[in-house]
């Protein structure tokens, strides 16, 4: 699919953020990160640490990697993607892509699984998230995060730190 080193015009936006697509094969999270410093390329292509923080149905996937700080992406699922999904994953597939958003060049693809206790809680969040809208998450989110930084939640969370 995508190869270090390649540039995909796709990417390029001159935007930082992360892009989460969930599919019947796993978490795919696109970092868009205008020119990333080189301990930022080997940060993220060390094995990360994973977490879940949960508050008024919304889902946060935490991830730290090395020396970077946590990062919380918040995770909201449609009805057509719950159907994707059977309790069958003892971990779940994730794969992280680092991106330069200036360039479009690909500096990371690393496939990393979630724990097994960790798949579980996520798997069971999907089928079990209620269905908002997206003004009305966005507005969830958005008070989640003016009370909680990523850090904060990873105090609050499932997993260990």
């Amino acid at each position: 699919m995508y190869k270090v080193g390649k540039i995909y015009e796709e990417f390029i936006s001159n935007r930082e953020g992360i892009i989460a697509n969930l599919s019947d094969e796993g978490l795919l999270l696109k970092f868009l990160w205008k020119n990333p410093y080189e301990n930022i390329i080997n940060s993220i292509n060390c094995e990360p640490f994973f977490q879940l923080y949960f508050k008024n149905d919304i889902m946060f996937l935490l991830i730290k990697f090395s020396d970077l700080k946590w990062i919380d992406i918040p995770c909201v699922f449609t009805e057509n993607v719950k159907n994707f999904f059977s309790t069958d994953f003892v971990e779940f597939p994730v794969k992280i892509i680092l991106v330069n958003s200036n360039t479009g060049k690909v500096f990371a693809v690393n496939n990393h699984n979630l724990p097994e206790g960790i798949t579980k809680a996520f798997i069971q969040n999907i089928h079990t998230q209620k269905n908002i809208s997206k003004k009305s998450a966005i507005e969830k989110i958005n008070k989640i995060r003016s009370s909680f930084s990523a850090s904060d939640m990873s105090l609050l969370s499932l997993g260990k730190t």
